[in-house]
């Protein structure tokens, strides 16, 4: 098998997830990861292989199934019996591929191109499902509705062992704040100062930049704030975390795995939701959580009692998180192994 997570810049998200569950049931599968250079770490027993070199075009031609959770690149084709498992990176709030603003003929044809690769579509929940079907056009082919493997960790991993890992001392409130990117931007959004937020709380702020942010994006500074834009894996981040903030990103649908309070910090949702991507659905009608446009509103928000959102939260989770029981990756292994693309 050929794994491939966020283009190679790290090992994470539903493809490490599934890469874990393979290794415990099937052992005897060869496993390799395509890494943008040697520095990103993989799972133990995997085989890291560069992307362009000599290895990595072998390794991508041999291989019976391909696990990836974003485009293939650098001319694929695949070769008679090969399978590509599409896991995606979540489910999504900001439309996307064919239903970007705007009609743009050169992206509808790569769209098109790129989902005809895919043998088989992961998806969240059942929303998630219809709005990837139609985005990416993915007609005709099997799309497993299974919850995420990513997510396992949130009902069966240690908190506590999480937060030891990036140094927090026990006790510490930890606020994961979280944006995604912008179209119209290459690094992270300044909407918060991560300093001022931990010296107005007490908290330790983990900064978390988007895998689209991560080369043109600058270390977060300052007392009480941990930059993790380069962990490896996000999971483990919102694990540790007692809160999270973010905007538009697909981790407010991960998180909701947790029960803990989401805050949303918004000040350019108009122009996001109007100019840049556009929404599938109010965030304001359905948000779990509240909608500020301030850190000053932001640091009050933190201040008051989450339980004033409970019965939007628990709708959330019941139509979001539904099969993100802790057992996806076992669901998609066992579909996988049944399926044939590979054997043990």
């Amino acid at each position: 098998m050929f794994f491939e997570s966020f283009y190679g810049r790290g090992a994470g998200c539903n493809p490490l997830a599934i890469d874990r569950e393979l290794a415990r049931v099937a052992p005897g599968v060869i496993r390799y990861w395509s890494v943008v250079d040697l520095s990103v770490r993989v799972p133990e027993g995997a085989i890291a292989v560069v992307e362009g070199s000599p290895e990595w075009w072998r390794a991508r031609s041999v291989a019976r199934l391909l696990v990836v959770n974003d485009w293939l690149r650098r001319r694929y084709a695949g070769r008679r019996g090969q399978k590509v498992l599409q896991t995606w990176h979540g489910t999504p709030l900001k439309r996307l591929a064919l239903h970007r603003p705007g009609f743009d003929p050169r992206r509808a044809g790569a769209v098109i191109k790129e989902s005809l690769r895919w043998d088989v579509l992961l998806a969240q929940n059942p929303y998630a499902a219809r709005i990837l079907r139609k985005a990416y056009a993915f007609l005709g082919r099997p799309l497993w509705v299974e919850g995420y493997p990513r997510n396992d960790v949130l009902r069966t991993g240690d908190a506590a062992a999480a937060r030891a890992e990036l140094g927090i001392a026990p006790g510490e409130r930890v606020l994961l704040y979280a944006p995604t990117w912008r179209d119209d931007r290459q690094e992270i959004v300044d909407f918060l100062d991560p300093a001022a937020l931990a010296a107005a709380t007490g908290a330790v702020v983990l900064v978390r930049g988007h895998s689209r942010t991560l080369i043109p994006g600058q270390d977060a500074a300052g007392a009480r704030v941990i930059d993790v834009t380069g962990y490896p894996d996000t999971a483990p981040l919102l694990l540790a975390a007692d809160a999270l903030i973010t905007d538009y990103s697909s981790v407010m649908f991960d998180y909701g795995v947790t029960g803990r309070p989401m805050y949303f910090l918004v000040p350019d949702m108009e122009h996001y939701r109007g100019e840049l991507r556009g929404f599938y659905f109010d965030l304001a009608a359905h948000a779990p959580g509240p909608l500020v446009r301030t850190q000053e509103e932001l640091v009050g928000a933190l201040a008051a009692d989450p339980a004033a959102h409970a019965e939007r939260y628990a709708e959330w989770t019941a139509r979001f998180n539904a099969r993100d029981d802790g057992r996806a990756a076992e669901r998609v292994v066992a579909r996988i192994l049944d399926s044939g693309f590979v054997t043990r």
